[in-house]
Order: structure tokens, then sequence, then C-alpha cells
């Protein structure tokens, strides 16, 4: 079989004819394969080597990559400015360039000091200052925040949220599926997440009716659902055909610990939006939805703060950036022009997509497929990599337009 190269290739078929196995399975693998033994040795550990496909040979094969059907959704922590890299940058740009403000409410301009000065703080090994600063109004020396400060997946976190911007509570009627079902039949929905499909088996022998409606149940009944003791207990176990299994030490977990700790050990997607289900979320109360401690909103670059650049269109970015260059003094702009220059670089592939009306606050989880595969695209393509590239959808006006639109950019390019 002989397939050109430089040419966008469809691969056509009916259900099961192997396109797929002949696109990933042989010529993504391959090329991957091959891409990966021309690194060294200890990034081919560390990256995993993937075996050979099941063909004779496989001839002139470029280096590849791949852009997954359905990728990975984005976790809850996740945003545009976050997935992008764009936040990186902008925080970088609110500690070297900004305003901030002392503790005795006095702003300082933004001032090559102020840069130096957070620059040495955050080198490992540097002591010298340590990001500290002087009011020249009244004298008092403080800290100014560091570029991870500004970030709500670390030290900028409002801890009444935790950065997520909503707190969350669980919800007690929505851990009791009907109150009208036994326990037997199913009336706590919390006791359906996986590993758990036993516990009515220990609130029984902890005294707990489970054959009559939850309703019915008396109060202490209740209690031991909702909050008995997590420990280890000694059951009796009956099997559909009448057999009875002993164990010595079961673990007990009641309505609500069985999704908190389910909770703490969620590793997929799927699994946290089963979870969200028996919570009830609303507005953090302190940081208003922004993620971040408010001492973080006094400091501003341009007399706006982090979230409200956050919240801008990408497609007024530039203007804020160009605005805020030619404010800051003649000493600084070697140094903006760095920073301005990556962000404006890595906002280019955005734009390019069409995307200049979302924001750097916009929710991972919240992008489409296409938009996100089509991102995903020209970052990886930078180097312009051939590629061999698969596209499968059900919904064509936003995916294969963003992505071939994206291809078509990367080849003009």
């Amino acid at each position: 079989m002989d397939i050109p190269l430089n040419q966008f290739v469809a691969i056509s078929g009916r259900s099961g004819s192997g396109k797929s196995s002949l696109a990933m399975g042989i010529l993504f693998s391959e090329g991957s394969r091959r891409y990966l033994e021309s690194l060294s040795t200890y990034t081919q550990n560390r990256m995993g080597k993937d075996t050979a496909a099941e063909v004779d040979s496989v001839q002139y094969i470029p280096a590849a990559i791949a852009l997954k059907q359905r990728p990975a959704t984005p976790g809850e922590r996740s945003t545009l400015g976050s997935i992008s890299e764009l936040a990186n940058i902008t925080r970088l740009i609110f500690s070297r360039l900004g305003s901030p403000v002392c503790p005795n409410g006095h702003r300082m301009a933004p001032s090559l000091a102020i840069a130096q000065a957070m620059n040495a703080a955050e080198k490992p090994g540097e002591h010298h200052n340590q990001g500290q600063l002087t009011c020249p109004v009244c004298g008092v020396h403080f800290t100014a925040f560091s570029a991870e400060d500004f970030s709500f997946n670390s030290t900028g976190a409002r801890p009444t949220c935790h950065g997520t911007g909503q707190v969350r509570e669980l919800d007690e009627q929505k851990l009791i599926k009907d109150e009208n079902l036994s326990i037997k039949d199913g009336a706590v929905a919390s006791w359906h997440l996986p590993g758990r499909n036993f516990m009515p088996s220990i609130a029984q022998t902890l005294g707990v009716r489970i054959d009559v409606p939850y309703k019915d149940l008396s109060d202490k009944e209740k209690q031991i659902v909702l909050h008995g003791e997590k420990k280890l207990y000694p059951v009796d176990f009956h099997t559909s055909t009448g057999r009875v299994y002993h164990s010595d030490g079961s673990l007990y977990e009641n309505a609500y610990d069985a999704v908190t700790d389910s909770l703490a050990n969620v590793k997929s997607q799927a699994t946290l939006k089963k979870l969200n289900k028996f919570y009830h979320f609303s507005i953090c109360p302190t940081c208003h939805g922004s993620r971040l401690n408010p001492a973080l909103l006094k400091q501003t670059v341009d007399g706006q703060n982090i979230v409200q650049v956050s919240n801008l269109p990408l497609g007024k970015l530039e203007g804020w950036a160009s605005q805020t260059f030619s404010s800051l003094p003649k000493n600084m702009t070697k140094l903006a022009k760095t920073l301005f220059q990556n962000l404006t670089g890595t906002l280019r592939p955005i734009l390019e997509l069409g995307l200049d009306y979302l924001t750097m606050s916009r929710p991972g989880a919240s992008l489409s497929t296409g938009r996100y595969n089509g991102y995903n695209w020209l970052k990886q393509s930078g180097p312009r990599l051939p590629v061999f590239f698969m596209c499968w959808t059900n919904h064509p006006l936003d995916y294969t337009r963003i992505t071939f639109g994206a291809l078509s950019k990367s080849f003009d390019n």
C-alpha cells in the first residue's frame, strides 16, 4: 500500500474494516516509535517504548503525532489559560511589571527594582532581598507577590474554596435516592459507588433494618446510615445461593463517608462527575468565583488586576499588552518586550483558530472537542513535523472546520 506524503489522506470504510488499525495501530504507532528511538536512552526509558507494528515493513514514514478522537476531559481546575500556558506568562507579567500596594495602602509604581527583587527571590539558592520591597511613602518593608503567588493552583488559592471558585457541600437529600425504597432495594445512593455494595450488610449487623422503607427507619437507624462510625466490624455475608461468608473485619463507610472517601481517591473525570452529583455547589463567598486570595487583586498592571485581565476576550490581550508597554519606564522596556513577545507568541495559535472571543478564565472542560484538538494540533505541530492525522467526528461544523482550519494555517506558515 502506498500512501502519499504532504497531502490530506482520508481513510474510509465500513465499521470494523480496520481504519483505526491502519491509521493509529500501524502508521502513527510506527512513526512515533521511530521518533522515540532517535532520542537518548534515558528519555526512551522515561517515556516508554512502543512495540513495532505487526507488518512486514513500513518505509519512509516520518515522525508522527496524533490527536485523540475523544481527548481526556480537562479537570475542574483547568482553564484555557492554564491549558495554553497563557496564565503562566500572565502571572509572570503581574509579578514583574505589576504595581503593588504596601500593607498601609500606598501604591507603588512599577519599576525595575521591583522586577529584580522578585527575580532574585524566585531563583533557587538566592536570598538577596527575598522579594522584599520598601514603600517610598511610609517606609514599611513587605514581600511582593511572586508569579507563583498569582496561581489559584498554588499559593494564591483562596483557602475557602481551595482555588476552585466554588464551595461544595454534601447534600443529604442526594445521598438518599428514594425514602420509599428500602436499603436492600437501593435507598442509599452513595452505597451504589464502586466498592460499597456490601454496606447494607454491615448496617444490618449494626441493627439497621434494611428491608423496610427508609422513611420508616428510627432516628437511631438513620444516624447509623448517615453518620455511623468508620471502623472494622465482623460481618456475615449472605449470598443469593444461601451460603454464608464470615468476615472478621469489614470497613463500614456511612452514606457521607462513601462519597468523601471516593472523592479523595478519584482518578478519572467520569468518576468525579458522578461524585459531584452528591454535592451542592455555590460561588465562594470570599473570592466571589475568582479563585484567588483577594489580597492579590490589589496588584495591577495598567490599572487592571489579574482577574480582570483573565476575563478579557483573547482578542483584546494584545491591545492590553501594547498599552501596558507604552506606560512603563524606559528601563523596563527590554524586560517587558520579552514577556509580551512570549504572550503574543502563545496567543497567536489560539487567535488563528478564530477563538478571539474566549477568555483565559474559560473552564477547560467547557471547550468543545474541536476547539481543544484544534489548539493542540497547532501547539504540537510547532516544529512543522510531517504528520499522519485522522479525524473522526459527529460534529463536522465544529470539529472539522476548526481542526482543518488549523491544518491550513500550519501549512501556510
